[in-house]
């Protein structure tokens, strides 16, 4: 038994991807690519000018290609994630906003590199953070090297799988040669993957030159990628939820055939944040009651075909103020933890992620925590069913002191309280936000992940002069 959201009946699964077919065959997809289109039409896609109509052959050849399983590597082993999961889904903070809410002023300012370790510490501290996605742009770094500087950041600040973006295909080749220094060589990163990379289509149907290329290369190493579709109902896909959920699939059929056409057997994580728009003002709707249930869509796409996903994550932004509002968050969290995604990264995200903060961090943390109180399952059998217990204390009798209460409650019943958090210990002082402020101060005080060899650190920095000479052209 297993608390469960699900929207789409097996015969309206089928109608999306036959749907989602029926578009890359007739629709076709934008690819701005000469290499990609070249390795498309290689493998059978109809080319016509920069227009790719993807047979739906190939795409099923795909489906049959990519890994049902695959573990995110960590630079410690023991914080390994094997996809897909049996239990909760594997968290992380949002990414590489372009902006900080600063933890001790409350100002939004641009971020720095100091402040990106300062996540990825925090990040490291806390369990509830299976994996770290580099949350904030390091601001003083040049542009065109700041994915890599961001993924140097976190391997040196925390030792969990990292999850970053890559626009380009020189930045996918340096990200490569830095992972590969830690784990020791590129054979070694094919073994172990300790990064994996968002890649987002422009909805709908397109995708970027750079970005694709960015793609190609690093299925060829091995690396997972995560083609993140984020079609938006009403302005980049149709109105209908039906319609969002064909055009976001779609989405993902696509990059998934150019990844298996690069490297058969490739790893790919199914990727989607399709949304409704808020047809007010044209963003991003996570408050709509259809995005929970597009999510569950999308992930019930993702089982049927087999593929470790990252399709439901809830973007709480709302720092809990009193009791009532942080059980809200609750709700709502483990309302999409029940769409049942693989990974969710979103924690510590404010203002459609436009920024980020520390204290959200903390906040998004505890909520999650409890929110997992809805997730857990239950076994069916003999032993629980209990019929010999029952017989025993018969009509009118009760269960508190039987030894099988005692066997199972700590199992059975969920016994922490609001109270048990310091978030919510009415003994304690000052509000949520001051108390999620203060365990920031403490953890970054206290904490410092395993540190890597100095041997590999130098390593490390040679890598980021040699790609600044590379990318800038400052050799």
């Amino acid at each position: 038994m297993r608390g469960v959201l699900t929207f789409l009946s097996e015969e309206e699964v089928g109608w999306i991807h036959e749907a989602s077919l029926r578009i890359l065959k007739e629709t076709g997809i934008k690819a701005l690519s000469e290499k990609v289109r070249r390795l498309l039409g290689e493998n059978g896609a109809d080319i016509n000018g920069d227009i790719v109509k993807i047979p739906s052959s190939l795409v099923e050849e795909a489906i049959k290609k990519v890994p049902e399983r695959i573990t995110l590597c960590a630079r410690e082993p023991k914080c390994d994630l094997k996809l897909p999961t049996d239990e909760f889904p594997f968290l992380a903070t949002s990414g590489f906003s372009p902006f900080v809410d600063d933890f001790e002023t409350g100002k939004r300012r641009k971020p720095t590199r100091s402040d990106l370790r300062d996540f990825a510490v925090v990040s490291d501290y806390l369990d509830t953070v299976d994996f770290f996605w580099p949350t904030i742009i390091p601001g003083e770094i040049a542009p065109p090297l700041q994915e890599l500087y961001a993924l140097a950041i976190s391997f040196e600040n925390n030792r969990k799988h990292i999850q970053c973006s890559c626009v380009t295909e020189k930045t996918a080749l340096w990200q490569l040669r830095l992972a590969a220094a830690i784990v020791g060589g590129e054979e070694e990163l094919k073994k172990r993957p300790l990064f994996s990379t968002i890649h987002c289509p422009v909805a709908p149907l397109m995708f970027e030159k750079d970005s694709s290329e960015a793609m190609v290369v690093l299925a060829k190493a091995g690396i997972p990628t995560a083609p993140m579709t984020m079609v938006l109902a009403a302005t980049t896909a149709p109105v209908t939820i039906a319609g969002t959920i064909a055009v976001a699939n779609a989405e993902e059929l696509a990059a998934l055939v150019i990844v298996e056409c690069a490297n058969p057997g490739a790893p790919m994580i199914y990727t989607s944040e399709a949304a409704p728009a808020n047809m007010k003002t044209g963003e991003i709707n996570y408050k709509a009651p259809e995005y929970p249930l597009i999510c569950a869509g999308v992930a019930q796409m993702a089982r049927f075909y087999k593929i470790p996903d990252l399709v439901s994550d809830i973007s709480l932004e709302e720092a809990p103020f009193d009791p009532l509002s942080f059980e809200r968050n609750v709700l709502k969290v483990a309302m999409s933890f029940m769409g049942r995604t693989d990974i969710s990264p979103w924690l510590g995200s404010r203002d459609l992620a436009l920024s980020a903060s520390l204290d959200q961090l903390i906040l998004d943390a505890e909520v999650c925590e409890h929110a997992r109180a809805y997730l857990r399952r239950f076994e069916i059998n003999n032993d629980t069913l209990a019929l010999d217990v029952i017989q025993k204390v018969g009509p009118g009798g009760h269960f508190l002191g039987d030894r099988h209460t005692v066997e199972h409650f700590k199992k059975e019943i969920w016994s922490r309280t609001m109270a048990d958090t310091f978030l919510l210990d009415p003994m304690s002082e000052g509000s949520f936000s001051e108390k999620a402020k203060a365990k920031v101060k403490e953890i970054l005080s206290t904490h410092k992940a395993p540190p890597i060899k100095e041997a590999v650190h130098k390593e490390m920095e040679q890598i980021l002069k040699d790609a600044e000479k590379d990318i800038l052209g400052n050799g």
